[in-house]
């Protein structure tokens, strides 16, 4: 089930990534939103759970706690499943601010967690943790492209 889901959310990645580029040359919602919809679809069916996709200008990121919403972010995507065992969504963001302060912030929001890695390279920093209870899951990955830090969240619950 775990590596079905790690596909069906990879999948989604690509997809959402060639949909925003042909979305953003021709300026078509009507376009970005089928294919949002198809990919939804094609989750469900490989994954048997519920899927939703929101990118573009206006992504609702209601469903991650405020402790790990970085300040001043602006959101790029959120790709959530779900099914008998849980939530988990992946949100993308995007920031002016230098990765390392980034990082140090969500080192900062998870102190409290419990660590299950921390990755670090000169361009990139990934960081997993599970809260005290175990019900709750995050991976934050931060990261450098074309001059602006890249943030991705996934947060899973129980």
């Amino acid at each position: 089930m775990a590596k079905l889901s790690l596909y069906a959310v990879c999948m989604v990645l690509a997809l959402s990534v060639t949909v925003n580029v042909g979305c953003m040359k021709c300026g078509e919602k009507a376009a970005q939103k089928a294919a949002e919809t198809l990919a939804e679809k094609a989750m469900e069916k490989a994954s048997g759970g519920k899927a939703d996709i929101d990118v573009g200008s206006n992504v609702d990121i209601s469903g991650l706690p405020v402790e790990l919403r970085y300040p001043g972010a602006t959101a790029k995507g959120r790709w959530t499943m779900t099914n008998e065992k849980g939530t988990g969504t992946v949100y993308s963001f995007q920031t002016a601010d230098p990765a390392k302060t980034v990082a140090e912030f969500y080192k900062k929001a998870l102190a409290g967690w419990k660590s299950l890695s921390t990755m670090e390279s000169d361009n990139s920093v990934v960081m997993a943790a599970t809260s005290p209870d175990e019900k709750q899951t995050v991976t934050a990955t931060v990261g450098t492209e074309d001059g602006k830090t890249s943030l991705s969240i996934i947060y899973a619950t129980k």
